[in-house]
């Protein structure tokens, strides 16, 4: 069944953001139909491509379902966010395209747009329940929005939605009034980031291969991408590839950290000292890219 609220707020948070994108496209060609077209192009590609990227992740349940149904469900845990907001800057590349504006300058536009409707689509998986939730919470004291959410039988759960929703605000802050060379990359650089982070503390990930967290795999891919192309931007830097170096070292860390969340090493420690590692480690992945950032404009 389709969730009318959901429904609701997205439509709403996208028409709000295409009114925004309008003046972050000031000095672009057509940018009423650029942001006309990008709301069209974003929200259709969007939603394609987020049932798609399911159906590719989980491709046993989907056809246990039968691909008819699983591609017409309302089901909204049937869907990637990642994969979805993939479709979504195509959609704005086409929109791009179609007014006569270059990929470059169309994604500068829409990078901090694209970050704040990531930020609104994550706070409106509020109304999704506990699907895009953390673990149960037991502690009374914690049982309240907006650190937890609740569901139909009292129980609750922590609304990590509202952790990514935060983050992300920040991100579109940051993108906005901050980020000038390799916007676009670094918007996409900070919102991958942290949900490596937020990944970990869902209850319900898209799991690939049974244990793998198929979205935190994707984000740090693309981290680790983008460190990769920063490095070889930064000519002059004899260390420039010790970033993307750091990040594959820090990516079996962040697997360890996985497999003792997850009880399937025994690790005789309290689960803050190990995200505490994880937090950690994507700290230092960021100063990282900022320093890459410096290299490249010195």
């Amino acid at each position: 069944m389709i969730n009318r609220s959901y429904i609701i707020w997205m439509f709403g948070s996208a028409l709000i953001c295409s009114g925004l994108h309008l003046l972050t496209s000031k000095g672009l060609k057509k940018r009423g139909l650029l942001a006309a077209l990008t709301l069209v192009f974003g929200t259709v590609l969007g939603a394609v491509c987020a049932r798609l990227g399911y159906i590719i992740i989980q491709p046993d349940y989907a056809i246990g379902s039968g691909l008819t149904e699983t591609l017409l469900s309302g089901d909204m845990g049937l869907t990637s966010f990642m994969v979805g907001a993939v479709g979504v800057v195509l959609g704005a590349l086409i929109a791009g395209k179609c007014t006569g504006n270059q990929a470059g300058e169309t994604l500068y536009a829409y990078a901090p747009i694209g970050a704040l409707m990531a930020a609104m689509a994550r706070f409106g998986e509020y109304f999704l329940g506990t699907i895009c939730a953390g673990n149960y919470v037991d502690n009374e004291a914690l049982q309240f929005f907006p650190l937890s959410v609740s569901n139909e039988w009292g129980e609750w759960y922590q609304a990590v939605f509202m952790i990514s929703g935060t983050i992300y605000l920040g991100v579109f802050l940051a993108s906005l009034l901050k980020f000038r060379a390799h916007r676009f990359m670094r918007t996409v650089f900070y919102l991958c980031l942290p949900q490596v982070f937020c990944e970990s503390l869902r209850n319900q990930s898209l799991m690939w291969s049974q244990f793998i967290r198929a979205e935190q795999l994707l984000c740090m891919i693309l981290v680790e991408v983008i460190l990769i192309i920063l490095g070889i931007g930064a000519k002059q830097e004899k260390r420039r590839f010790w970033p993307a170096i750091a990040g594959l070292l820090w990516a079996g860390v962040f697997v360890a950290v996985e497999f003792a969340a997850g009880g399937k090493i025994f690790v005789d420690m309290s689960p803050v000292i190990y995200y505490g590692v994880m937090v950690l480690g994507l700290v230092c992945l960021g100063f990282m890219e900022h320093w890459l950032i410096t290299k490249q404009q010195s």
